[in-house]
């Protein structure tokens, strides 16, 4: 049995099977992004053989066409149907191996988790990361932290609110009398806030943006926390982690004082 390899070219309508040193190009003339992978799918169902380096060949080629989830949905109804068409008696068997490998390589290609980045102070990388996303928040912004004294991302909070941003801010009542504090300021703009009267303390640093977006880590929204503190920041993407912030964030929001 010859070894075979596909590739795909820059432009994303050729497929390239190399057997040995013979090399057979297949042109499509057809602007479908998804047409490689189909023909793909034909050619080895065609010949009967789906061997281990193919099945990598058809992952590099997902990954190059670069799916979205309705359109691996597609190539999916596109595997059954092209078993369907070939299926006998006879090659049952290698039929339903075939459908399970092509799966296989559709499910190890599923568009990557939302991607999630580090920052780290001293410096400005924490700070800015805030801002970036308190400027960008376009509909809610659920705010859980220990403190906020840096004027700058108080100035970022305030401006998000006063474009119609939803603003919700939960603290810590420890902290409010600190000098610099800017939580009376926030407060008296109109943003809700509740805040942990207890003897314990509400110490999260976490801040959820429309749902879609979360930043968390050591990181205390201060000025010494940037300038002389060795802290981090976590910007993550992705849904479920958001959704158990999100769960915390309700459940405090219930239970906590309001402040007024």
């Amino acid at each position: 049995m010859l070894t075979r390899h596909f590739k795909i070219d820059s432009s994303g309508k050729r497929i390239i099977k190399v057997f040995h040193c013979k090399i057979h190009v297949f042109c499509h003339t057809t602007n479908t992004r998804m047409q490689p992978v189909i023909d793909f799918l034909k050619l080895s169902i065609e010949d009967q053989f789906f061997s281990k380096s193919e099945r990598k060949s058809l992952r590099e080629i997902i990954d190059e066409v670069k799916p979205s989830e309705q359109q691996l949905a597609f190539l999916r109804s596109q595997i059954f149907e092209l078993a369907e068409q070939k299926a006998t008696p006879e090659n049952y068997k290698f039929i339903v191996e075939w459908i399970r490998d092509a799966t296989s390589a559709l499910m190890n290609t599923t568009p990557k988790a939302p991607n999630s980045d580090a920052y780290f102070s001293p410096g400005d990388a924490c700070k800015n990361i805030i801002i970036q996303q308190i400027r960008q928040a376009i509909s809610l912004l659920q705010i859980c932290v220990f403190t906020i004294s840096d004027d700058t991302i108080t100035s970022a909070i305030l401006d998000s609110h006063k474009r119609g941003v939803q603003v919700k801010i939960i603290t810590d009542n420890d902290k409010l009398l600190d000098e610099g504090s800017d939580i009376e300021q926030l407060a008296g703009e109109g943003i809700p806030v509740r805040i942990d009267r207890t003897a314990n303390h509400m110490h999260h640093k976490f801040m959820i943006a429309d749902s879609k977006a979360l930043i968390t880590g050591s990181y205390n929204w201060t000025r010494s926390a940037a300038r002389f503190n060795h802290e981090n920041i976590l910007l993550t993407r992705e849904g479920g982690v958001i959704k158990s912030f999100a769960k915390e964030f309700d459940q405090l929001w219930n239970l906590l004082a309001i402040f007024e």
